[in-house]
């Protein structure tokens, strides 16, 4: 007579017969839907993600009932445990970037490291080229550059990319945002009207101008890039 113990065991081998195929299928459909929702992610970040998803999402599926049971316990520590993970990780990452520019480049002081670590692509948020933007976003590039010759949209240009990009999170059903092109004209320059966009803002009761904007609150947010005042924003680089 097969007992309930014996026969958990049973669901549990073959579970993790079952595993490398499980990883491999979540790590494909988890590279494509990263791709679709965003195509200005770069290769490395999709497999990185994808893999770590995949890993963990096949090893919680293998483990015994009563392991998938007990996890119960830690579930609304996951988003500290998430976070503290994805910090640890970005933080390797970062020194071992380092460690090889500093083989590479022993000349160069650590200030120009950590400059070279701030691609535009890091503080501006996901950005995309005309081409991909027309492509995924259904924008024709003609449109694109004519909101950006009258300044109704914000290009930036990057290490990455010898021609300007577009932040992605100014668009919102296939136009900026309302307000974009009020803030753009309030600071003369886009790439400091983006910065600001993106910062906190100490009149916006710590608010970020963009996330505001995004929420309709655009009366509130052109109000106030368009009176500056010192002490209202920290320009987050140069």
């Amino acid at each position: 007579m097969v007992t309930r113990r014996r026969f958990s065991r049973n669901i549990h081998k073959v579970k993790l017969s079952r595993r490398e195929s499980l990883e491999d299928r979540l790590f494909a459909e988890i590279s494509e839907l990263l791709t679709e929702h965003d195509p200005s992610i770069h290769m490395p970040a999709i497999r990185t993600a994808s893999r770590l998803a995949a890993i963990i999402a096949s090893q919680l599926a293998a483990q015994t009932q009563a392991v998938q049971r007990a996890l119960k316990d830690i579930e609304e520590d996951i988003p500290e445990y998430g976070a503290g993970f994805v910090s640890d990780l970005v933080e390797a990452a970062t020194k071992s970037v380092i460690k090889k520019m500093k083989r590479f480049r022993p000349s160069q002081s650590s200030s120009m490291e950590n400059e070279t670590l701030q691609l535009a692509d890091d503080w501006a948020g996901p950005v995309a080229g005309p081409t991909m933007i027309e492509r995924h976003y259904g924008i024709p590039r003609s449109t694109l550059y004519r909101w950006q010759k009258v300044n109704e949209v914000v290009a930036i240009n990057t290490r990455s990319s010898r021609k300007p990009v577009f932040p992605l999170r100014q668009f919102v059903d296939g136009r900026p945002a309302q307000g974009i092109a009020e803030v753009v004209a309030a600071f003369g320059d886009q790439k400091r009207a983006w910065q600001w966009l993106l910062t906190p803002n100490a009149r916006l009761n710590g608010g970020k101008p963009l996330e505001m904007l995004l929420q309709g609150e655009v009366d509130a947010v052109v109000d106030v890039a368009s009176s500056p005042s010192d002490d209202s924003w920290t320009q987050p680089c140069s």
